[in-house]
């Protein structure tokens, strides 16, 4: 919440700045900008100040055309993350199994290749030893497996592990688009938890599998 606040702030206080100076370098005053976007003068001279926090997306969408201005919002992966309790619950179930000789990290960068954008994608965890690296994936809902399965290809294309466990949690949902659709996954052995776990706990990587969590 705190990350998320202090980057909105930063960005409304980027925004304002814009809107100022482009409302100076056009000749308008705020009284002809917020005449023609429909807000007081009062919202307007705020937004000037930095109060864009307390603007809806609406006006703020107006005051940027009045200005010649395209606002554009959207989001995007970013660097960090707050995984839901539940799945890091489930997660650090099993990773808790991991024993020597092997380690693991969680949250682990895919690698940087050349020709693509900034990389932000990440293994839920991966673990490592023996000359091997095994990834894993934290799956809570199955709502849409295929569009699941075409991201999981494209993350092993990219960083081509030596082996990838697809952790799904134990729901009845889940376990009815499995049932339902036995063709997803088609490469990924089907493997209990207690088989995941002793091979974690005898030091061995598990083979390219799925495994209800």
């Amino acid at each position: 919440m705190d990350q998320g606040t202090r980057r909105a702030e930063r960005l409304a206080q980027n925004l304002s700045d814009e809107f100022r100076h482009k409302r100076i370098a056009i000749g308008l005053t705020q009284v002809d900008v917020a005449r023609s976007a429909l807000v007081s003068r009062a919202t307007y001279q705020r937004v000037e100040r930095g109060g864009m926090l307390r603007v809806s997306l609406l006006d703020a969408s107006r005051i940027a055309a009045v200005l010649g201005l395209d606002l554009s919002v959207r989001a995007y992966p970013g660097a960090t993350s707050l995984r839901d309790v539940a799945s890091l619950t489930r997660l650090e179930r099993v990773l808790s199994h991991v024993s020597r000789p092997l380690t693991y990290g969680t949250e682990v960068p895919l690698p940087q290749a050349a020709g693509r954008s900034l990389e932000q994608r990440t293994w839920d965890a991966v673990v490592y030893g023996l000359g091997r690296r095994t990834s894993f994936e934290m799956e809570m809902r199955l709502s849409d497996a295929q569009a699941l399965e075409r991201r999981l290809e494209l993350k092993r294309r990219d960083d081509p592990v030596d082996s990838f466990v697809l952790l799904v949690a134990n729901s009845r949902h889940n376990q009815r688009v499995l049932a339902e659709q036995p063709r997803l996954f088609p490469d990924l052995t089907r493997l209990s938890f207690g088989e995941l776990t002793r091979l974690l706990r005898s030091g061995q990587h598990p083979p390219n599998s799925l495994v209800i969590v």
